[in-house]
């Protein structure tokens, strides 16, 4: 037993190292588990959806090579888009590409996708740094074991194919962090000279990684007023002159070294701006080293006065200089100000982005487990041992953590960030667990005998326990994440249907005249006549660019999505068509998600939170069980009415009412306010259903997404032209299909009256009669009966019912 003790002491370090590469290759398999449903499919699949832009950067970048667009025509129809963000993560992942000789999809896509674990792994030995600088190195070392098994968005963005720049925002923030609470300690060690080389290495470093990190994604600002935060405390708390202007002088070389490597590169926009690439920057990181003069300059002035004079002319010159700069520079202080209250402040409600929601406990938990629980302690002990005894290192993590923490809890979007505080501040609970019980298994006598003998004992009880919390994290996290991987990932990737509609519209739709893989300059750059958009919900912009290579009118950056959604909430044909013709769309696909789950964000997004009652509204009513209430979605005419639904459920034809509900609302009390109560409903007809007047507690609804309560208009200037196969819905007389393609046509004009019809099949063998009812005396024809060139096609004539006639139309007579 002596000598396994022997042997363990002799080679921890060496074990520590096999548990870290354990836990790597764990973290790794974990991250690869997307991978066999990515390649399953019709095409190889991307995780979620801004990821699929990223690719098409990376293809252009690669077709470019070493080149980048800060224009991209190829979305936001008709106006293009300014590309905000940085090159760095397209860029490394297409210098794989280009590195490998990948030659074309789905090789590059499935060489892209395994950058993002593979980035990961670099931020092991970096947690390991930072937890050794922050408290000692069995906190590296657990932190560095837990890091890359433990669950959480940060696991979840650093999965295979999960191709966006989170992880290298999180891996280049972290490095930074990690470079000045090593130059903190390192300054502070250093008498005279000045400098050694160490200090000169990190100040520069950080220089470095900070120029990777703006340039990867302008989120980066918000660690460099973390920096400065830092920079601010300690000053406050040593009022050190001689330390300070040694952090001055090193902030210098900082300041240099990024303004340097950011002049050639990062001026692609003009004025003031943080949100793009601007002066801006260059004068942010220059506010650290003014702000450290400025600490150093009230030191020696105030060098034989009490504490608070400092802290009062630090505070005073601080509120002075931002007054002075709103004064005087009024951008600039806007600037500031925007970014403090977007980062901080920026509400769910005024973007209606899911990412911006508050961070709930239950997901907490559900991501980090224990380890949640164990962080909080850890927070606890840095604050307490900040309390006994001033430590920089832990005062630049708490504030960092800190900092970070509270922008996850308003935006869940930055948990990636916290996962690793999370692990950091977890191994510090652990590490102070792990000493604890070691110091108590330790002999309470101190001769010089026994204290040799202690140096050989092994903490079994230490270990053990510690051991037994880090495996509960890494079993739960595991579990988490594969359930993820195995129900979550279909959710947030393309389905079959979708590629298959997208490849189909790149093989039947004109070539908008824009070249896919071409850098183009938005000073010299406009839309050739051919050009056109397609509309669809934003949620699948990307898509659209990248495996049809045509231009959406909208995307998840947000460009027009307010007269996106204004088109497919409208309720006439003619409002609908003043929306398509202001963004110049051709194609409108729709899908069933976006009449069913995705509905209400149209009118939220067109007209305002407000509007979305007019189309449906959950309603309660009295369930089985005494004193439960049961949620009712009750469809309202407008939601029938509104171009979305004409197309996808109803495929653009009249649409006979079938009558609703008359529900009896009434506003039943609980804790806190009231909700709304079904007392009453009662079944009325389509007639009844016009003629009651509407009022607030008296409402007419269906529960059916294809039962209209009143007649619903035909379309007469969209036509199917695609379904894909899957049949996501059907009753008696629909059979519904996950993804539909519509081309918009001037359609033919036909003098008539009453209802006109024509039977039609679809690409998937589906068979439906169109029909339209004549409005002021003519009918608006979308299809043609001649010269069809789609497999959805008219398999007769038109045929009008009330006398019988019968007409046929040419192709060229619709478009």
């Amino acid at each position: 037993m002596t000598r396994l003790k022997d042997w363990l002491n002799t080679h921890s370090s060496h074990l520590l190292i096999l548990l870290v590469i354990a836990s790597a290759l764990l973290g790794l398999w974990l991250r690869f588990l997307p991978m066999e449903f990515l390649g399953d499919g019709p095409v190889q699949k991307l995780i979620f959806m801004d990821t699929w832009y990223s690719m098409r950067q990376i293809e252009q970048i690669s077709e470019n090579y070493p080149g980048y667009a800060w224009f991209d025509p190829m979305t936001a129809f008709p106006t293009g888009k300014d590309i905000d963000w940085g090159l760095l993560f397209p860029f490394l992942c297409a210098s794989v590409y280009v590195l490998v000789g990948a030659l074309a999809r789905p090789e590059n896509m499935i060489v892209a996708s395994y950058v993002p674990p593979l980035l990961f792994l670099l931020l092991i030995p970096i947690i390991w740094y930072l937890g050794k600088l922050s408290g000692d190195e069995k906190t590296g070392w657990i932190a560095a074991i837990l890091l890359p098994v433990t669950s959480g968005e940060l696991l979840y963005r650093s999965f295979y194919g999960y191709l966006d720049h989170h992880i290298t925002e999180t891996l280049f923030s972290t490095l930074f962090i990690t470079l000045i609470v090593a130059l903190l300690l390192t300054t502070r060690a250093i008498q005279k000279p000045w400098y050694t080389k160490k200090s000169i290495l990190l100040a520069i470093f950080a220089g470095i990684v900070y120029f990777l990190g703006l340039m990867n994604i302008q989120t980066m600002v918000l660690f460099a007023a973390i920096c400065a935060l830092i920079f601010l405390i300690h000053a406050l708390v040593l009022q050190d002159q001689n330390h300070l202007f040694n952090l001055l002088l090193h902030s210098c070389l900082f300041f240099i070294t990024f303004t340097v490597l950011y002049l050639p590169l990062g001026l692609t926009h003009d004025g003031f701006s943080l949100s793009r690439y601007s002066i801006g920057h260059i004068l942010v990181v220059l506010a650290v080293p003014l702000e450290l003069g400025l600490l150093t300059l009230f030191a020696h002035l105030l060098a034989k006065k009490p504490r608070y004079y400092y802290i009062g002319m630090v505070l005073t010159s601080f509120a002075a200089g931002y007054a002075f700069i709103a004064t005087l520079i009024p951008d600039i202080a806007a600037q500031i100000t925007n970014s403090i209250h977007y980062f901080f402040f920026f509400s769910y409600a005024e973007s209606y982005i899911n990412e911006m929601q508050m961070w709930e406990p239950v997901r907490a938990w559900y991501s980090y487990n224990i380890a949640m629980v164990l962080a909080l302690a850890g927070i606890v002990i840095c604050i307490i041992r900040l309390i006994r005894s001033y430590q920089p290192a832990f005062m630049a993590i708490l504030v960092w953590g800190i900092v970070l923490m509270y922008a996850t809890l308003m935006h869940v979007r930055y948990e990636y960030y916290v996962s690793i505080v999370i692990v950091l501040f977890s191994a510090i609970g652990l590490s102070s667990l792990f000493s604890k019980i070691a110091a108590s298994e330790q002999p309470e006598k101190r001769s010089k005998k026994n204290l040799e003998m202690k140096d050989q004992n092994l903490p079994i009880h230490a270990i053990a326990v510690v051991g037994i919390l880090m495996l509960i994290i890494v079993g739960f996290s595991t579990q988490t994440v594969m359930t993820v991987a195995d129900k979550q990932i279909g959710l947030i990737s393309m389905t079959d249907d979708w590629a298959e509609s997208l490849t189909w519209l790149s093989q039947n739709s004109p070539d908008p005249g824009v070249n896919y893989y071409t850098m183009y300059e938005k000073t010299e750059f406009s839309y050739p006549k051919e050009a056109y958009g397609i509309l669809s919900w934003w949620d699948y912009g990307h898509w659209i660019t990248f495996l049809s290579q045509r231009i959406p009118i909208t995307s998840p950056f947000q460009d027009n999505v307010p007269p996106v959604a204004q088109f497919l909430a409208a309720q006439s044909e003619e409002d609908a068509e003043l929306c398509a013709t202001g963004v110049g769309a051709k194609y409108i696909i729709t899908d069933f998600a976006t009449v069913t789950s995705k509905f209400a964000a149209l009118p939220l997004w067109g007209y305002g939170r407000d509007r979305i009652a007019q189309y449906q509204e959950t309603y309660y009513q009295q369930s089985g069980q005494a004193g439960r209430y049961d949620p009712v979605l009750v469809l309202k005419q407008p939601y029938f009415e509104s171009t979305a639904v004409k197309l996808h459920l109803s495929d653009g034809s009249y649409t006979q009412g079938q009558g609703g509900s008359l529900l009896t609302i009434e506003q039943s009390p609980m804790s806190g306010g009231s909700f709304p109560l079904i007392r009453n409903a009662v079944q009325i007809s389509a007639e009844d259903a016009q003629k009651i007047p509407k009022s607030d507690n008296r409402i007419i609804g269906s529960i059916q997404f294809t039962r209209p309560i009143t007649d619903v208009p035909a379309l007469g200037h969209y036509r199917l032209i695609y379904e894909s196969p899957t049949t996501v819905a059907a009753d008696e007389t629909h059979q519904i299909k996950e993804v539909k393609i519509f081309e918009r046509v001037k359609g033919y004009t036909l003098p008539g009256t009453g209802t006109i019809e024509l039977p039609i099949t679809t690409n998937q063998g589906r068979n439906f009669t169109w029909q339209q009812k004549s409005l002021n005396g003519t009918f608006t024809l979308p299809y043609s009966t001649q010269n069809n060139p789609y497999e959805v096609r008219a398999t007769g004539p038109y045929r009008i019912i009330e006398t019988g006639k019968t007409i046929e139309v040419s192709e060229d007579q619709i478009t």
